[in-house]
């Protein structure tokens, strides 16, 4: 049996239809759902995943819901007029100078397009890329000046795609038109040219999201990428070709809502350390009542609401000392000054009056007023007081007196000018020294320092109490000036920080309101997702199953005598955390596993190319044509063989173009004597490009 005929077995344009019919999605659903063992509430989760973000955030609120049964889904449009390339001009593109065209039988078949790096393929197949999606995906990982070179240096008009499409059943072809303006490789108009002679837009050919779902368009990068690239885009790739789209939105969408009811019901125990650490640092006497409460065996939320609630300060009265210490006025630090230099100066002049006869004529005249005062009060008592001699107190004896002090005042004023200044001082000292308010705490700093204070009043010298004054009165304005900022900062946030303790404590307790909802819906929800879970497995493998069998077929094909066998291709995961596994088994030894790092650079290729060719025949893909940028890179003699048998198989059903610089497929086509027409490419210096059979 030749190469070219046990290729054939690899494919089949349609599913053997020996395989049992997949089931549609909603419809299996609805059928294992009512067989299932799941409680009501479960199903309840089931059903709202199914319908939508909005139905699964109210099941999580314990709302109950009346929801529509999942209805049969509308089956996908098959697009019964497949389309397939006719003809591609190309100016001013890459590599591609003046206008330069591939023609191709429109309709199943292989072709082969020759040429060596730099003659121009490359430039047809984005071109064919460029003009039906209006981007390249080759471009998206090229550096910026890179990318933006897409306008030919060789060539000064205008920069045109025309690429040809004759759709089954139809005559006349379907042309599609890029033409670019401007110096931006985004300013590209695009324009179809329908068979009755009517202009539309791309969207108008009705293939909407086929376009990414089938990609008639695989260059050497994008097989690459296949394998090794973000392990999400395959499965993206193979779930959107299944039609297994909406079962994994409905997955991921159970599975984030039972992450969410976690993190919920987990969210008070995580915080909970941090809530106490603030509260044991807060002196208000609410802050202990909480604590006490968070540690009890059972926490009574209502009770924690309450004092969350309670956000005034805790002690009226307090406030009304804060506010009278916000206002409370000491004596200012230049009054303090001129009463102690006051003293002082005082003191200095009653020492140097000390000894003089001023002070002794003041004593006198002191004492002669005394006895004259007494004398004035008492006229009828002559004896003396002080000596008792009899007799000697009497209007001649006043006479005497009061001129004696006559003569006495001049030589004992400035001596009683000393004294009268001392006094005065003395004062002024008491009359700052006054006592404490009766609201000052006088266990407070600024209360002992005041009692301090106010103890100057029993100093009688003058030197001692300026001292006192001066040292003590330093001290009482450092102390009421910070007194006063202190009450002014309490004032500014009465409850010294436990309002907002209150916020956070109010918080608290509504998440620990949310967790006890979400711990009593997170039971359900779990059973609704482990069951959904194995039912999107079976699902799956079973949609899945066809396709893989094909990818294993031409494998087989591909690896030639290599002991690597491709046992299993699956869908695994969900979220961020789903991908492809490809298993593989070494010399018929089980347990490589998805081991891809067992393959060579060529068996990438080869691995990449089994997975992707049987998405081109799935049934309900539009697009009868394939390009294929360059395929062989990497890949040894006898892969390049088995490539080139499955390459001619699949050219049975689908019009398949193949570009490459390397001559051993088209040897191999030769020597194999495999159907395929065989081109080549040439480009000169000046962008010419041209094609020769």
């Amino acid at each position: 049996m030749t190469t070219a005929t046990t290729a054939q077995a690899a494919f089949s344009a349609e599913p053997p239809r020996r395989r049992r019919k997949a089931t549609a999605p909603a419809g299996l659903l609805l059928d294992r759902l009512a067989r299932s063992p799941l409680d009501a509430t479960a199903r309840q989760w089931v059903a709202a995943a199914a319908h939508g973000d909005e139905a699964l955030a109210a099941c999580a609120r314990g709302e109950t819901l009346d929801l529509p049964e999942p209805h049969e889904p509308v089956a996908p449009v098959q697009h019964a007029r497949r389309c397939f390339l006719s003809r591609v001009e190309v100016q001013g593109f890459r590599g591609i100078g003046r206008s330069a065209a591939l023609e191709f039988p429109p309709g199943p078949g292989l072709t082969v397009i020759v040429g060596r790096n730099g003659s121009g393929k490359s430039s047809f197949a984005e071109a064919v890329e460029a003009a039906l999606t209006g981007r390249n995906l080759r471009w998206d990982g090229m550096p910026t000046a890179w990318r933006d070179g897409w306008r030919n240096l060789h060539f000064d008009d205008r920069t045109e795609i025309t690429v040809e499409l004759q759709r089954s059943g139809e005559r006349r072809p379907t042309r599609v038109t890029r033409s670019w303006n401007g110096d931006s490789v985004r300013s590209a108009r695009g324009e179809v040219s329908l068979p009755d002679g009517r202009s539309g837009s791309l969207a108008s050919l009705g293939w909407g999201e086929d376009l990414s779902r089938y990609r008639p368009f695989l260059s050497y990068d994008e097989l690459g990428r296949t394998v090794t690239g973000r392990a999400a885009e395959l499965y993206d790739t193979l779930t959107t070709l299944l039609g297994l789209t909406e079962l994994t939105e409905t997955e991921r969408r159970l599975a984030k809502a039972c992450d969410r009811l976690a993190k919920t019901e987990g969210r008070p125990g995580r915080d909970l350390p941090f809530l106490v650490e603030r509260l044991h640092a807060s002196p208000d006497p609410r802050a202990r009542r909480a604590r006490d409460l968070l540690a009890a065996p059972s926490i009574d939320l209502d009770r924690l609401a309450a004092l969350a609630a309670d956000d005034g300060p805790s002690d009226p009265a307090q406030q009304v000392v804060l506010r009278r210490l916000r206002r409370l006025a000491v004596p200012e630090r230049a009054l303090i000054g001129d009463v102690v230099n006051e003293l002082r100066g005082a003191a200095m002049e009653i020492a140097m009056a000390s000894g003089t006869k001023g002070t002794r004529a003041r004593g006198l005249v002191e004492l002669l007023r005394q006895a004259i005062d007494h004398h004035e009060r008492h006229p009828a008592e002559a004896d003396c007081p002080t000596c008792g001699t009899e007799s000697v107190l009497g209007t001649a004896w006043a006479h005497r007196a009061r001129a004696e002090i006559a003569k006495l005042e001049p030589i004992a004023a400035s001596t009683a000018a000393a004294y009268a200044r001392a006094d005065s001082a003395r004062d002024q000292a008491r009359f700052l020294l006054a006592p404490p308010p009766g609201w000052l705490p006088p266990d407070s700093e600024l209360g002992r320092i005041w009692a301090d204070w106010a103890a100057g009043t029993a100093i009688t010298d003058l030197g001692e109490l300026a001292t006192h004054v001066e040292t003590v009165g330093r001290r009482l304005r450092t102390a009421a000036v910070a007194a006063r900022k202190a009450a002014t900062e309490s004032l500014t946030d009465p409850t010294d920080g436990w309002a907002e303790l209150t916020e956070q404590l109010a918080a608290w307790v509504d998440d620990a309101r949310e967790a006890i909802r979400a711990r009593s819906a997170l039971a359900p929800a779990v059973q609704a997702l482990d069951w959904f879970t194995a039912l999107a497995r079976e699902l799956r493998e079973e949609r899945l199953g066809p396709l893989a069998a094909q990818a294993e077929k031409v494998w087989s094909r591909l690896r030639q005598e290599r002991h690597i066998d491709l046992e299993a291709l699956r869908l695994v995961g969900r979220g961020a955390s789903r991908r492809v596994a490809v298993d593989v088994a070494v010399d018929g030894s089980e347990g490589a596993g998805n081991s891809p790092g067992l393959l060579s650079q060529g068996e990438f290729q080869a691995l990449a190319l089994s997975i992707c060719l049987p998405r081109t025949l799935a049934p309900g893909n539009p697009f009868g044509f394939l390009l294929l940028d360059d395929p062989v890179q990497a890949m040894d003699t006898e892969t390049v063989e088995g490539l080139s048998a499955v390459l001619a198989e699949v050219g049975r059903h689908r019009q398949l173009v193949v570009f490459t610089h390397d001559t051993r497929l088209p040897d191999a086509m030769r020597r194999l004597g495999l159907p395929a027409t065989i081109r080549t490419i040439q480009r000169d210096a000046m962008s010419n490009v041209w094609v020769a059979d």
